[in-house]
């Protein structure tokens, strides 16, 4: 398969779990692309190379035919996207998975249609080629050697807590998956029921988690399936039960935005490490539009950018999506 690529220079960030590898704009091939329940899909993606990356990452989607360019001026007249709507700008997806295997490289991507852009993915088949931009962002990191690790994902931000697993296995940790209901939650569920109700006992219910020996609590709004009421919920009386001694662990969390708001409100409180990866509205994924701005606290006020003030804008894109919970200004 062929690919094209147009390297990245940029120096490095300073930020400490930054991947230090390039980004470049590939062509890659479907190699499935399966329903997961009622909304989700997973895409996989094939190319014969691709940078290294991490759990934390992400890589933007060009959502239409490759080849299919925007006409303007003279040719606007002729141009298919007066016939029907159709994606104008990449898509940004989180990385869910990646295998090195067989001279080339699969990339999980798991999304949610909800627009134009996915349900031109959902559409998708085998072979057909795909335009990707990446990789991009930084990424997790990781608890020290014996700590434990919580995972906290709310529907679409699922993706990156599968890709973080697998980052975790054989460690000590515990994911939380939360969706509205059953049939919108982006798991293989195995055989047998979860534990209903109020209850917080993990077990191997998830098989993305638990090939990798971590166990799940799952909660689903409506009580469908697993705990009863918001995720948010169950880890504040999953920690209620589990605050014993012992080292802290550190949350990882990534969702809605509501949720994550939460998630690093309940961390803040117990005084335990919480990293967040954020969800903007996004166009280039390279720093370039400053569309997907956040605001953080700075750790010295009399330093720029913004002197006298004690927070700045950091782009999502480039300076995240991955930020601590503490930094971040709702």
């Amino acid at each position: 398969m062929n690919r094209r690529q147009q390297t990245d220079h940029q120096p490095p960030s300073t930020t400490d779990h930054r991947s230090n590898s390039g980004k470049g704009q590939f062509l890659a091939s479907v190699s499935a692309n399966v329903p997961l329940c009622r909304e989700h899909y997973r895409l996989v993606l094939r190319l014969s190379g691709f940078p290294a990356t991490k759990a934390g990452q992400f890589i933007q989607i060009f959502c239409r035919d490759v080849g299919q360019e925007m006409e303007f001026g003279e040719n606007r007249g002729h141009g298919k996207e007066l016939i029907g709507p159709m994606a104008m700008l990449r898509r940004p997806f989180s990385l869910a998975g990646r295998r090195d295997a067989g001279g080339g490289v699969e990339l999980d991507i798991i999304h949610r249609v909800v627009g134009v852009g996915t349900d031109w993915l959902a559409k998708l088949r085998t072979g057909d080629e795909v335009s990707i931009l990446g990789p991009l962002g930084n990424v997790f990191e990781l608890p020290k050697a014996d700590g434990m690790a919580i995972l906290v994902g709310g529907g679409v931000g699922i993706p990156p807590m599968l890709y973080l697993a697998e980052a975790l296995a054989g460690r000590k940790a515990v994911a939380f998956a939360g969706a509205l209901s059953r049939d919108l939650l982006p798991l293989t569920i195995r055989s047998g029921d979860a534990p209903g109700g109020d209850s917080v006992e993990p077990g191997p219910i998830v098989e993305e988690f638990s090939r990798h020996g971590i166990p799940s609590i799952i909660t689903t709004d409506d009580g469908s399936f697993g705990f009863r009421g918001f995720v948010t919920q169950a880890l504040e009386k999953y920690l209620d039960h589990n605050s014993s001694g012992g080292a802290r662990p550190t949350i990882y969390t990534c969702g809605p935005e509501s949720m994550m708001k939460r998630v690093a409100e309940i961390a803040a409180g117990r005084n335990i490490e919480c990293q967040v990866a954020v969800e903007r509205a996004m166009a280039c994924g390279m720093g370039t539009c400053q569309s997907c701005c956040i605001r953080v606290r700075k750790p010295d006020a009399s330093k720029p950018p913004l002197v006298g003030r004690d927070w700045c804008y950091r782009l999502a894109c480039t300076d995240g999506p991955i930020f601590r919970g503490a930094d971040l200004l709702w």
